[in-house]
């Protein structure tokens, strides 16, 4: 009896290890191929672990899946794992999985500090965009987006840039900013300045930079925006807004000109200006807003006008106290102030002397006993003298423009015109009974293009 039970509980703890052991939980190989039992039922369609935390998939047929996509966005090496944060190349097409297993798609994504584009099917190369509008650059080597850099590409198919004189090959100039390698580009019909390591640069809407004269913005006065961006290496960096002196073709606008002509361009590539006044005639009057500029290595003073350009000749300016007079910026090839008295060609021919002080304004009034107006000489002209009213003051001059002083030419001693000059010791009126002669006006060049 003894042996009976003895033999009865043998028999059931034998049963028992071996119910144990066909249905244990975990991994197991059947047919060698990995499976998993959890509570003693085969898994499927689902992710398990192993001791080290790697994720491994069970199929519809409970067996591990390898060397595939799962669910469409993870991916199972060889050996069944899911592989995170590395690269992969399948089916001729790089894709990128995250810390989690998921495909990077459809999005911009930086991996160890460099960005890269990924589609619906992995990484992209060459032009690529993203639902914004914004273009990158994928380096077709490796994939990277170009960040912080310029390029001369071909533009992408959906592009249509208009031709450019310094890139007439079908390739342009373009430039992918450093933080995320985005291309600078403009809104629809219009420009953007972008400042690139210190200079000034101008994209167009297709993000194509250009070169040569741009209207950047609409002003009051045209060419203050206007910027010129080098077309040539001989001149600055290309592309760049133009600083400094530079004669050139003026913009193709009316009212400009046709001919090359010298301009002047602040630190930001803004051109000097000048402002014209109203004066009551006919004639171009500037405001007296001068710039004093080295050019060739000297120092002089200059005045714009409102074309852009530094005048020459002589001009009529209005000071700043309201006085019209002028001043005198030499030839075509100076167009910087002069000073002194000068004998000048005048726009109508006529070789006039003319008085200019330390400040270049033409004299108003008596200066080394003669009589200027507007910094012009003023002579008797029809008379052996004449009377001439400068600065509410009437004064008597000779012939030669000097001052005709203690002149007391009443009674006998009228002249051939029988008009009475008198005068006192400084050459004022001192009661003549003739009359003012009309102020000998200088003749002004103006700009008329």
């Amino acid at each position: 009896m003894k042996n009976t039970v003895k033999m009865m509980i043998l028999l059931a703890v034998a049963l028992l290890v071996t119910s144990v052991t066909a249905f244990a939980d975990g991994w197991t190989v059947e047919n060698n191929q990995w499976t998993y039992y959890q509570n003693g039922n085969k898994l499927y369609n689902t992710w398990k672990t192993d001791s080290a935390g790697n994720y491994y998939y069970l199929g519809s047929d409970g067996v591990m899946v390898t060397d595939r996509f799962v669910e469409d966005e993870r991916y199972v090496d060889a050996d069944g794992k899911m592989v995170t944060s590395a690269w992969r190349q399948l089916n001729g097409r790089w894709y990128y999985f995250d810390a989690a297993g998921k495909s990077i798609r459809d999005r911009i994504r930086q991996i160890n500090n460099r960005w890269y584009y990924f589609g619906p099917d992995g990484m992209e190369t060459g032009w690529v965009s993203d639902d914004n509008g914004n273009y990158y650059y994928a380096d077709p080597a490796d994939g990277h987006i170009l960040t912080g850099t310029w390029k001369r590409l071909a533009p992408a198919e959906e592009m249509t840039p208009e031709e450019s004189s310094f890139a007439g090959d079908g390739t342009y100039w373009y430039y992918f900013m450093g933080s995320n390698g985005r291309m600078v580009k403009a809104e629809a019909d219009s420009y953007k300045t972008q400042n690139i390591e210190g200079r000034q640069y101008c994209f167009d809407e297709y993000g194509c930079m250009q070169t040569g004269w741009v209207r950047v913005e609409e002003t009051d006065v045209p060419i203050a925006g206007f910027r010129y961006y080098n077309d040539t290496e001989s001149i600055g960096p290309l592309g760049a807004a133009h600083t400094g002196w530079l004669s050139a073709y003026p913009p193709e606008q009316a009212g400009f000109g046709t001919d090359v002509v010298w301009y002047y361009f602040d630190s930001k590539g803004v051109p000097y200006y000048g402002t014209e006044i109203e004066d009551g005639t006919d004639d171009e009057a500037l405001a007296a807003k001068f710039k004093k500029l080295s050019k060739n290595g000297t120092t002089n003073t200059y005045l714009f006008n409102k074309y852009g350009n530094p005048v020459y000749g002589l001009r009529k300016v209005v000071r700043k106290d309201g006085e019209v007079t002028s001043m005198y910026f030499g030839n075509a090839n100076e167009c910087c102030l002069q000073l002194g008295e000068k004998n000048i060609t005048e726009a109508d021919g006529t070789v006039s002397t003319f008085h200019f002080e330390s400040n270049g304004y033409g004299y108003n009034g008596v200066k080394n006993n003669r009589l200027y107006y507007m910094g012009k000489l003023q002579k008797a002209t029809d008379d052996t003298y004449a009377y001439y009213t400068v600065k509410d003051k009437r004064y008597l001059v000779t012939r030669s423009g000097t001052l005709a002083k203690n002149v007391n030419n009443g009674g006998s001693k009228k002249d051939k015109y029988e008009f009475d000059y008198k005068s006192d010791s400084k050459g004022e009126d001192a009661g003549g009974l003739a009359g003012d002669s009309e102020l000998d006006v200088p003749s002004f060049v103006v700009t008329d293009f």
